[in-house]
C-alpha cells in the first residue's frame, strides 16, 4: 500500500473513533486503579526550589545597597529563576549518580561520535532559531514596547550559546537519529523531505511554536509582576489591603518564575522534553483565547464581566468580613501558584512533559483552573453591581462564559494527555479519590471518561 493509502486509512480510522458514541466508550473494561501513580516531578523539591527563588527575589530587591550592581544584568528577574533551575538540575544529577535513576545524563552511549552528524544537528539548531527570529521580525505584534523585557531576557541568556556545541557533542552519542528533532531538521535542510520523518518535523515545529509564543509572554509578565511585588512592599500603607496586595503579587510572581523556567529548560538532558503537543485545533483555540494578544479582543468584546465593584470596595464597611474574604482569595491564589510549582521544570501549555500527580494535583486534576476561576468570582463579585440587577446578571453570565472556556481547556487537555496510560490511571483514580469525587457522582460531566486514540496517529515521545 502507498504512503498516501496508509495515511488515508489512518485518517479514516481517526474520524471513526472521533465520532464513536460515548456509550460505546463506556463499554470498555475499566478497572479502578488501587493507587495514585507517581508524579513526574517531586513536589517536595518544588517547595525547596520555591524557597530558594523567594530568597533570591528578596536578595535582588531594589532597596539593598548593592542593587545597582545587579543592573549589569539586562533581565534581573532571571536571578530567582536560576535558583529554581539550579535545584532541579542538582537533584537530577544527584539522583543519577547516587541512586542509579535512569535520567538522561546517565544514558549510555549508543553511537560512536561523528562530527559530521554533530554539524548537521548544529545546522538544525541554528535553522530553528533563525526561523523563530524571522517570525518575530515578520509579525508587527513583536515590534511593540510590550515585549521589551523579552529582548532583555534573550540578551541575558545569549552568552550561554557557547555551551551548545558541548551539548550537541554529548547528544550525538546518545540520541537516536530517527527521533532527534534537531538532527532531523538539519537533514531536512541538507537532504530534503525524503530523508526525514515528517512526524518528527511536525512535532519539532509545534513544540517550538508553543515556546516561541508563550515564553515572551511569561518573561514580560514576570518582569512586571516582580516590579509590582516590590512596589507593594514599598507602598506606604498598612492593614488588610496592604498585606493582600503583597501576597497577591507574591503568588503570581511565584507562578511566573516557574513558568519561565519551564519554557526555558526543555531538554532531554533533564528528561523534561516535550513528549507531545496538543493535536487539535479546538485545544489550541481555547488556550490562546486566554492569552495576549487574543485575550484583549475576547475580553473586551465577549467576556468583560467587571464594572469596578470589587470585593474590597464592597466589604469596606465590614473590616472583619473583608479580612476573611481577602484570606480566602489569597488561599485560592496560593493553590494556583503551587499548582504551577508542582510541575517543577516541566511546565508549559499545550504540551505533555510528564504526568503530575502530587501537590495540588493530589486533590484535583485541574487545581490551577479551579482556583483561578473561583478567585475571579470573589475578586470581581459580579453578582453585585451599582448599575442594578440586570448589569449584575449580565456580569455573572459573562464570567460563566469565561468559566466554560476554561472547562473546555481542561477537557481538551485531558483528551491529549489520555494518550499516556499513566494519565488514564491517574484520572480514573481521581474519579474515586479526588476532592470533587462526591460532586462528580451527581454531575457526571465532571468525571473523567477514557478516550481511545488510533495507534497509527499516536506520537509517543
Amino acid at each position: 500500500m502507498s504512503n498516501y493509502g496508509v495515511r488515508f486509512r489512518s485518517f479514516f480510522v481517526y474520524l471513526s473513533l472521533m465520532h464513536m458514541k460515548t456509550e460505546h466508550l463506556a463499554q470498555l473494561p475499566i478497572t479502578a486503579p488501587s493507587a495514585r501513580p507517581a508524579s513526574a516531578s517531586d513536589f517536595a523539591w518544588a517547595l525547596v526550589a520555591m524557597g530558594v527563588s523567594l530568597v533570591l527575589v528578596w536578595a535582588a530587591a531594589p532597596w539593598h545597597a548593592y542593587s545597582a550592581w545587579l543592573k549589569v544584568l539586562p533581565y534581573t528577574p532571571l536571578i530567582p529563576c536560576v535558583g529554581i533551575a539550579s535545584v532541579f538540575i542538582a537533584v537530577s544529577f544527584f539522583e543519577s549518580m547516587t541512586h542509579g535513576v535512569e535520567t538522561a545524563d546517565a544514558m549510555p552511549s549508543i553511537h560512536s561520535l561523528q562530527l559530521g552528524r554533530v554539524a548537521v544537528r548544529l545546522c538544525g539548531v541554528v535553522a530553528t532559531f533563525a526561523l523563530v527570529a524571522f517570525v518575530y521580525w515578520l509579525l508587527p505584534e513583536y515590534h511593540s514596547d510590550f515585549y521589551e523585557p523579552y529582548w532583555r531576557y534573550l540578551k541575558t541568556l545569549a552568552p550561554l550559546a557557547v555551551l551548545m556545541p558541548v551539548y550537541l557533542l554529548w547528544a550525538d552519542r546518545r540520541f537516536s537519529p530517527k527521533s532527534d528533532e534537531y538532527l532531523q531538521f538539519g537533514y531536512l535542510l541538507t537532504r530534503g523531505w525524503k530523508a526525514v520523518d515528517a512526524l518528527v518535523i511536525r512535532h519539532h515545529l509545534l513544540a517550538w511554536l508553543v515556546k516561541a509564543y508563550f515564553l515572551p509572554l511569561m518573561t514580560v509578565y514576570l518582569s512586571r509582576e516582580m516590579a509590582s511585588f516590590y512596589d507593594a512592599i514599598l507602598h506606604s500603607g498598612h492593614g488588610t489591603m496592604h498585606a493582600y496586595q503583597i501576597l497577591f503579587h507574591l503568588c503570581y510572581l511565584t507562578d511566573l518564575m516557574f513558568a519561565v523556567v519551564g519554557y526555558t529548560l526543555t531538554m532531554r538532558l533533564l528528561k523534561n522534553q516535550i513528549r507531545s503537543v496538543e493535536p487539535t485545533v479546538a485545544g489550541w483555540v481555547v488556550a490562546l483565547m486566554c492569552y495576549q494578544p487574543f485575550v484583549s479582543v475576547t475580553s473586551r468584546a465577549y467576556t468583560s464581566y467587571e464594572d469596578k465593584t470589587y470585593w474590597d470596595n464592597l466589604l469596606h464597611p465590614w473590616p472583619t468580613v473583608q479580612l476573611g474574604f481577602g484570606i480566602l482569595i489569597v488561599s485560592l491564589m496560593l493553590v494556583y501558584c503551587l499548582s504551577t510549582a508542582a510541575f517543577g521544570i516541566r511546565f508549559s501549555n499545550l504540551t505533555h512533559r510528564g504526568i503530575i500527580t502530587s501537590g495540588p494535583y493530589r486533590f484535583s486534576k485541574h487545581p490551577a483552573y479551579l482556583s483561578k476561576n473561583l478567585s475571579w468570582w470573589l475578586i470581581s463579585v459580579p453578582m453585585f453591581s451599582e448599575l442594578g440587577w440586570s448589569a449584575a446578571l449580565r456580569n455573572c453570565l459573562l464570567l460563566m462564559l469565561l468559566n466554560v472556556i476554561y472547562y473546555a481547556r481542561a477537557r481538551t487537555e485531558e483528551r491529549h494527555l489520555s494518550w499516556d496510560p499513566v494519565y488514564v490511571e491517574y484520572a480514573e483514580w481521581m474519579n474515586e479519590h479526588g476532592l470533587l469525587a462526591p460532586v462528580s457522582r451527581w454531575l457526571p460531566f465532571m468525571r473523567y471518561r477514557r478516550t481511545v486514540h488510533p495507534p497509527d496517529i499516536r506520537e509517543d515521545r
